[in-house]
C-alpha cells in the first residue's frame, strides 16, 4: 500500500509539471512558483534523565529544559530544542528546476506541528509520547537571507521507564501564504 501513495505523489508532482509546461505554451511569459524550503539543522534533544516516578520532560523553543514529576534531569550538554532552516526557493517552469528566490520581499507560512499523541520516541519495544510541540513562530517569514525556526516539545515519561537510547521522527509542514 505505501508503494501505491508515493506513485500517487510522483504521479501528481509529475501531473503539475505538465501543467506548468502546458501554461507556459499558452502564455509565453516566465512562470515562477514561490516555495518555502526547510532544512533540519538540529535535532529534537530531550537530554539524559532518570524517571523515577515519571512526569514530563520539556523543551522550550529558546531550548530551556525543565521538569514536572519525579523525573530526575542528568546534566546533558547536548539536550536542545529543534532548529530549521528555512528559504525561499523558486519554482522555474520554464527550466523545470528549483533555485534561491532572488528577491527582496518577504513571504509568509503557516507552520503546522505534530498533534498530540502522533509522535513517539523508541527504544526496542519501549516507548515514549512526545506532545505538545511549539514554534518559535506560527507564522514565520522568511526574508531573502531566510529564516530560522525553533522547535520545542513534551516527552511524557512513565513511571521507571525502562532505559535506553529512544529516537523518532515528526513532520513540520510550511504552508507558504
Amino acid at each position: 500500500m505505501p508503494v501505491r501513495s508515493k506513485r500517487f505523489i510522483l504521479l501528481a508532482s509529475t501531473a503539475v509539471q505538465a501543467l506548468l509546461a502546458f501554461a507556459l505554451v499558452l502564455f509565453p511569459y516566465a512562470a515562477f512558483a514561490q516555495q518555502v524550503a526547510l532544512s533540519n539543522t538540529r535535532s529534537l534533544d530531550f537530554g539524559r534523565f532518570v524517571a523515577a516516578s515519571g512526569g514530563t520532560i520539556m523543551l522550550s523553543p529558546s531550548g530551556l529544559r525543565s521538569r514536572t514529576g519525579g523525573v530526575i534531569l542528568l546534566n546533558s550538554p547536548h539536550a536542545s530544542q529543534a532548529t530549521f532552516s528555512a528559504s525561499q526557493t523558486t519554482l522555474d517552469a520554464g527550466r523545470g528546476r528549483l533555485s534561491a528566490a532572488a528577491t527582496a520581499t518577504s513571504t509568509s507560512a503557516i507552520v503546522s506541528l505534530p498533534a498530540n499523541g502522533a509522535t513517539r520516541l523508541s527504544s526496542g519495544t519501549n516507548s515514549m509520547a512526545v506532545d505538545d510541540f511549539v514554534t518559535s513562530d506560527a507564522l514565520l517569514s522568511v526574508g531573502s537571507g531566510g529564516a530560522t525556526l525553533a522547535v520545542g516539545a513534551t516527552l511524557v515519561v512513565a513511571p521507571n521507564q525502562p532505559p535506553g537510547h529512544y529516537s523518532g521522527t515528526f513532520s513540520v509542514i510550511v504552508n507558504h501564504q
